[in-house]
């Protein structure tokens, strides 16, 4: 549990108990429609062959920089040290089985094979910053509400609520692209030999029920917070994580990268304001760390 999650992009896991003022105004809420581009990207210099993170990652390093939840750490670490105690994760010292700054899950054969389908295995995402034996009581809670807003009035607002749009437009843009339908039919093909009797239209759908059993109730709760991991499950999730490297993840990946140059072409000058603005709050940023870390 953290005091200032950051939201999680789709696929990703991560959530935290407290969502202060800072990222309310985060929402992807208002993406504009559609992958048109317009306006110079070119400028930026972007090599989608070269490239590990789609653009708004990549043209702006500070957007869900991972120092930014240190430097939030260490000042609820400050400002919560006659409440309980609370321990800074550093940048770097996450799970890899995610990627560190937009929180997605990872999913090869490798991780397949020990892990199948992380999506089941959620206790995996726990911040470590309080333990897990501290129960959390409502004076705890409003001290961690009170040293959040704190936080706020020392960082200032995240510029982040541009680059999120933009982030969503890509991932909107993967729907109706027609190399990601193209490439999800050639999943469906190379899945057969799995033997999923209810195999989704797409990857999104994985596991389906025939994999996992069933793990809810009537209304689709989950029963248990971490399913416990099968030799079926294993199994499917391996082949799913083959036949997904063979073109789809690639399709994703592409789709995603013209959504979001689309975006940023449709308004260059507020993309333009957000790398300033991220570069004041940089700033503010390494002070705390610098101070506290």
């Amino acid at each position: 549990m953290r005091l200032l999650p950051r939201a999680p992009r789709p696929g990703a896991l991560l959530a935290g108990l407290l969502v202060t003022a800072a990222l309310a105004g985060c929402s992807a809420a208002g993406a504009a429609d559609g992958p048109e581009r317009g306006g110079d990207v070119a400028r930026y210099g972007y090599d989608e062959s070269t490239a590990t993170l789609t653009p708004v990652y990549e043209l702006v390093p500070q957007y869900n920089d991972p120092r930014d939840l240190f430097a939030r750490d260490l000042l609820a670490q400050q400002c919560l040290q006659d409440v309980v105690e609370y321990r800074p994760v550093e940048p770097g010292s996450g799970s890899p089985l995610y990627e560190e700054r937009s929180r997605n899950l990872r999913f090869d054969e490798q991780i397949a094979q020990e892990w199948g389908y992380l999506s089941l295995r959620s206790p995996l995402w726990a911040d470590p910053v309080i333990a897990e034996d501290v129960e959390i009581t409502t004076e705890m809670q409003d001290a961690m509400i009170a040293c959040g807003r704190a936080t706020d009035e020392r960082l200032g607002d995240v510029p982040a609520r541009f680059l999120s749009t933009v982030e969503a437009a890509g991932w909107d843009a993967v729907d109706g692209d027609a190399g990601v339908q193209e490439a999800t039919q050639a999943w469906r093909e190379c899945m057969r030999p799995a033997g999923v009797v209810d195999l989704p239209q797409s990857p999104d759908g994985m596991p389906s029920q025939s994999v996992t059993g069933p793990i809810g109730d009537a209304d689709g709760m989950v029963k248990d917070i971490a399913v416990p991991l099968t030799d079926r499950e294993r199994e499917v999730a391996v082949i799913d994580a083959r036949c997904r490297a063979e073109g789809y993840d690639e399709a994703v990946f592409h789709a995603r990268v013209e959504g979001e140059l689309a975006a940023i072409g449709r308004d260059v000058e507020g993309f333009e304001a957000t790398r300033k603005d991220y570069l004041e709050y940089e700033k503010r940023v390494d002070a705390v760390i610098n101070e506290l870390g």
